[in-house]
């Protein structure tokens, strides 16, 4: 039998971020963990005017490199909006570390959204290595409506500085940044995010 416990010390969310209308951006869903998980289930429930991006009708969620190589994610529009999230390893091997992404979610804000809004996070089940399951509490995070899409502020702070290069240069490494505006970090509009789009933004903050 099965034990399932609501173990405080764990816990899965997404930061705040900021979002400007029409704005594509990616956002990580964090695990802060004391338990050595395996696999998780979990609700998203977004706000009116959000919702996440899908190719040939998938939706777009990329694994990060705590995941195992054989982890697997899959998800599916719920009856009440909630974007039902299952991720497991076929050998059963857990996440590394114990913080830090562990799912990079692509975020698209239409025209008319608006903020503040709320981003939830429910029934979160995480499976450990013996398979107990592990019930997280629910989490809440804000989204704030960016006033407009500002070059270069690849961290959506609303500034241009040498935080946004280390964001950037942190995506390139990992792929993955805990708010990544993917928009403002394609300094040449060419729809990819290099080293290129680096030079450009070290020269930006530079030059003032």
């Amino acid at each position: 039998m099965v034990a399932i416990n609501l173990v405080a010390a764990n816990r899965f969310y997404l930061p705040d971020f900021t979002i400007a209308p029409g704005e594509t951006m990616q956002v990580a869903m964090v695990l802060e963990n004391d338990e050595q998980f395996t696999a998780f289930q979990t609700d998203l429930l977004l706000p009116d005017g959000l919702s996440v991006v899908e190719d040939d009708g998938e939706f777009l969620l990329d694994l990060t490199g705590r995941n195992p190589s054989d982890q697997t994610i899959i998800s599916k529009l719920r009856d009440d909006g909630a974007l039902r999230m299952v991720s497991f390893c076929l050998s059963v091997r857990p996440y590394t570390g114990n913080q830090g992404p562990i799912v990079i979610i692509n975020l698209h804000a239409d025209e008319n959204f608006t903020g503040p809004a709320n981003i939830g996070l429910k029934y979160s089940f995480f499976a450990t290595i013996d398979g107990t399951q592990i019930i997280l509490p629910e989490e809440s995070s804000n989204v704030q409506q960016l006033a407009q899409q500002i070059k270069g502020d690849t961290n959506g702070d609303g500034l241009v500085n040498i935080s946004d290069i280390t964001a950037l240069i942190n995506y390139m490494l990992t792929g993955c940044s805990s708010s990544f505006h993917t928009e403002n970090a394609d300094m040449n509009d060419d729809g990819n995010v290099n080293i290129t789009d680096a030079t450009m933004l070290i020269t930006l903050v530079i030059q003032g």
